[in-house]
């Protein structure tokens, strides 16, 4: 059973770290361990992954507008923040605590007993760290992370953070490659099954998700002279191959905080509302140019969606809340809403309270493959991924990954309504049609729910550019210290670091009112 146990040594972060240091050095308990078994560090991480997706999805999802807030003016949908607080810091948390210490006292288990898979995994799991923090907060404390003489940090630069990605997945695939030599296993491994939320114990797979992060890495770099869009091809090519090798995690729905996140039992969606931007690419209106919501809209929009009390499909556009600008007398409901009741003894979708923490998907992969090929002037291998997309993106939507399972058996979307689908106006018949919107706006809605991290990484990317996100509408009122600009960085943590290290901070311009508005440097040219 997975459980949000975390070890006491994990407890030193960034900004408080050194401050215990003479303490634990003198009161070393000789009858409990120093080093633990890397085993039973594996599951608390894996937990505190999904766990700082999650939350900071809250907040990222409003500035993606995949939701809204129920209430109007608020500061997320403004693209602002909310000072003084750790609102949308929970992914900083992630990487300095729920990954930090726990990581390094796994590659200290694993290194002593030539535990080559779980060098593996440390370095994989350090790897996925790196490139998400560097995707939302563009500098963050690599060299000095975990120097224990340190009380201060400074920070490095975001080229820093997405080379560092690189060179662990690197790492991480050459100690899966030795743990293989070692013991000829290139499959299931009962060691690492042992600790293994994930994947339970399939090298194979973990070999893929490194693979994904590099794909990942590779494509945002999109927008530099030295982007290449065949490794980011290659990438995804030794990546998933299918739903079955997507990156979840366990949740057994055994108490509230082993429950998903977005499912009934933890009852986080309240104050949330769908936008108006996924109703609209989901019912028609954006891809197939209609306003008939029934007979050709998305067969993903009753499972991700709830109609209003008429029986229409609505969502919000930031910062209106749940008054609807061209409707002000319809009430919009809450995004999930019925799809997380039970009736049936089954939600809908990622509703459940024991469906998986997703992480990475195969139809997402297919859509990064798409859009690298697609810039590069290869049109008939971008229309073949893009189509491989949307079939993987229906199929994950039809069979959501819940309990032990990897794939799940709901089959929400009979194969003939998929078929319809394919064939519809809503999905480009032919290379020579196909648009980059198009690539992109699918891929948004296979994010929906579990990653608005990417999709705003997307938007960003490309400036919010509503010729390519043509639901996306600009807030028509911004967070005052915006000063007009949009949001494109997230702050970092407050509690560490404004609190610890205001020095380091003041270096980056992060003390500024507007930082939150500065161009990181993965959308620069």
């Amino acid at each position: 059973m997975k459980k949000l146990i975390y070890t006491l040594t994990a407890l030193l972060t960034i900004g408080i770290a050194s401050g215990c240091k003479k303490f634990v050095d003198i009161n070393t308990n000789p009858n409990a361990p120093t080093i633990v078994d890397a085993a039973s560090l594996l599951p608390p991480i894996q937990a505190g992954m999904e766990r700082g997706v999650w939350y900071d999805s809250r907040y990222i999802g409003q500035y993606a507008q995949i939701w809204g807030a129920s209430a109007a003016n608020n500061v997320w949908d403004e693209e602002g923040y909310s000072p003084g607080t750790d609102a949308n810091g929970e992914m900083w948390r992630t990487i300095y605590f729920s990954l930090g210490q726990n990581v390094n006292l796994m590659i200290q288990d694993a290194t002593a007993h030539n535990k080559y898979e779980y060098l593996g995994v440390a370095h994989a799991l350090r790897a996925w760290g790196w490139q998400n923090g560097a995707d939302i907060y563009n500098y963050m404390v690599v060299k000095e992370a975990y120097d224990p003489t340190k009380l201060t940090f400074n920070y490095d630069d975001p080229q820093t953070v997405y080379a560092e990605a690189v060179k662990e997945c690197r790492l991480a695939l050459q100690y899966f490659n030795q743990a293989t030599k070692t013991d000829g296993i290139t499959g299931v491994s009962p060691t690492l099954q042992k600790g293994d939320y994930m994947y339970a114990g399939d090298r194979s797979k973990w070999v893929k998700f490194i693979y994904s992060i590099l794909a990942q890495n590779a494509l945002h770099m999109s927008n530099k002279s030295t982007f290449n869009a065949d490794s980011v091809a290659k990438f995804v090519d030794l990546s998933f191959a299918g739903n079955g090798d997507n990156a979840s995690v366990q949740n057994t729905a055994s108490n509230s905080t082993d429950a998903n996140f977005w499912g009934p039992t933890r009852g986080n969606l309240g104050g949330f509302r769908q936008s108006d931007f996924i109703v609209r690419l989901l019912d028609g209106r954006i891809l197939a140019g209609t306003t008939d919501q029934d007979t050709l809209a998305d067969p993903r929009l009753p499972l991700l969606l709830n109609r209003s009390a008429d029986r229409a499909y609505r969502g919000v556009v930031p910062p209106l809340g749940d008054i609807n600008s061209a409707d002000p007398k319809t009430l919009i409901p809450a995004f999930a809403g019925a799809n997380t009741i039970k009736t049936t003894g089954t939600a809908k979708y990622l509703f459940n309270d024991n469906s998986r923490g997703v992480l990475m998907t195969y139809p997402v992969l297919q859509f990064m493959k798409s859009e690298a090929l697609f810039k590069k002037g290869d049109l008939g291998g971008a229309y073949t991924a893009y189509i491989a997309g949307i079939k993987g993106a229906l199929d994950f939507a039809s069979n959501p990954p819940v309990a032990a399972s990897l794939t799940g058996t709901q089959n929400y979307i009979p194969s003939a309504i998929q078929t319809k689908y394919l064939a519809g106006p809503s999905v480009r018949q032919s290379a020579a049609t196909l648009k980059l919107s198009d690539i992109l706006q699918q891929k948004f809605i296979a994010l929906f729910l579990w990653n608005p991290i990417e999709a705003w990484s997307d938007e960003r990317r490309y400036s919010y550019d509503a010729t390519i996100f043509q639901g996306f509408i600009k807030p028509g009122t911004l967070y005052p210290d915006n000063a007009g600009k949009q949001v494109y960085v997230v702050r970092p943590r407050y509690n560490s670091e404004y609190i610890w290290n205001v020095p380091a901070l003041q270096k980056i311009g992060a003390t500024a009112p507007d930082y939150h508005t500065t161009k990181p440097w993965f959308v620069l040219p």
